[in-house]
């Protein structure tokens, strides 16, 4: 393991933090960070629709389950051999929220069956549970900390094996994270650590023979400290460094290439609330990983991060994301793949029960190592009307296009989906 570098890096920023100045009183805060000016319209309450939940003691249990139907007419995401289906999907799942006038917890589980009509090998199951809590140690200065663990599968679109994978590549994720925030009038300082692990399934072939995964078990431990200043009332700017260790399970002689590497972001942007017209965070810098093998290149170059929501109406709310980063390849003979990702959405509310939203997403992954570059262009219409507190449907269309280049190239594919969904809350 190499991560005494970046732990110790914590306890000292911890040290910092916890020992910083005077903690500012509790409107300070409020006046200087602040970003609640307006409501997103997928976030608004809905008394008269909105369920009420289950209270006992401290805690609102908020229990739900939701009954689809899924039309897919390329399972399996293949450029020629196009093959459709219907899925019936069946989702049960809880949200747990305190009611405590200072700290927090929150948890949720869930449990879902995705299964197919005609290729049966392709159901599955999917669960993820987590939970979160933060603690007011005393005005503007909190811990927070939190886990999650989930069992889930890969989509057919995704890179590596999928394509020619018998049945779904299954895997384990799990994450858990510890923050401490500090706030001191127009200062905010804040560190965070997170600690994510991911171990899959090997994938039997089509055709006969397994694809072992085992060479994608890994670690990765990632350190955040970020300082904030409040220019003004309305906005704040920030600087900002994330150091990040990734060890995998497996070393050679068990696999070929020495996968492990080390990295680090440092980034700078505003965190704004312009006249409760728009709000968002902005940030742009330079990353770099760092790769154990002389096998693979280590990778540089622009870090984007950025979420910008636009209220042009209070029915209606615009939010723009864009980002650039580097990951990890699920392709073995590469070791990283630099993401760039765009994305814009309109949530409108038609009535006070109906709310449309349309979705276009804009994506890039250019692998090192192969030639190969993944362009993906979808777009994405939806609807959600709510019967009454208990009782809601939505329905959705949407269309993926993947064209790859270069001589490592996957077969271009197109897939359209349609889902219409029924649930129930207490």
């Amino acid at each position: 393991m190499r991560f005494g570098t970046i732990s110790a890096v914590w306890v000292v920023l911890a040290a910092v933090i916890s020992g910083a100045a005077a903690p500012a009183v509790h409107g300070q805060a409020e006046q200087f960070f602040a970003r609640d000016r307006n409501v997103a319209v997928l976030e608004r309450p809905r008394p008269e629709y909105d369920a009420p939940g289950v209270r006992s003691g401290a805690f609102i249990y908020r229990p739900s389950i939701e009954l689809g139907l899924e039309y897919d007419d390329n399972i399996f995401a293949t450029g020629a051999g196009e093959e459709s289906d219907f899925i019936a999907t069946l989702r049960p799942q809880i949200n747990v929220e305190s009611t405590w006038s200072r700290h927090e917890f929150t948890a949720d589980a869930m449990v879902e069956r995705r299964q197919y009509f005609d290729f049966s090998d392709e159901s599955v199951w999917n669960a993820t549970a987590g939970a979160a809590g933060r603690a007011d140690i005393q005005r503007g200065f909190t811990v927070s900390a939190g886990g999650r663990y989930s069992k889930l599968t890969e989509d057919r679109s995704a890179a590596g094996l999928t394509s020619i994978a018998a049945e779904p590549i299954r895997y384990d994720a799990g994450a858990v994270f510890g923050e401490l925030a500090r706030e001191s009038g127009r200062f905010r300082l804040t560190g965070r650590i997170n600690l994510d692990t991911y171990d899959f399934d090997d994938a039997p072939l089509i055709g006969g023979g397994v694809g072992d995964q085992d060479f994608r078990d890994r670690d990765e431990l990632a350190f955040t400290a970020r300082a904030d200043y409040a220019v003004t009332p309305d906005t704040a700017l920030f600087a900002r460094a994330v150091f990040n260790e990734r060890d995998y399970d497996l070393a050679p002689p068990a696999v070929t290439f020495e996968r492990g590497s080390s990295g680090y972001t440092f980034d700078a942007g505003a965190d704004f609330d312009i006249g409760g017209v728009a709000r968002g965070e902005l940030a742009l810098g330079y990353t770099e990983q760092d790769y154990d093998s002389a096998a693979f290149p280590d990778v540089d170059g622009l870090s984007v991060n950025a979420q910008v929501e636009w209220f042009p109406t209070q029915l209606t709310t615009v939010t723009l994301q864009g980002e650039r980063s580097i990951r990890d390849s699920a392709i073995v003979n590469s070791g990283a793949f630099v993401a760039t990702r765009a994305s814009a959405q309109v949530d409108h509310e038609l009535l006070r029960n109906l709310v449309i939203t349309g979705r276009v997403n804009l994506g890039e992954d250019d692998y090192e190592g192969v030639d190969r570059t993944d362009d993906r262009f979808e777009v994405m219409a939806s609807a959600t009307y709510l019967a009454n507190r208990n009782v809601g449907v939505r329905a959705s269309l949407s269309r993926l296009d993947e064209n790859s280049s270069g001589a490592a190239a996957r077969p271009d594919f197109t897939e359209n989906r349609f889902v219409v969904s029924l649930q129930f809350r207490l």
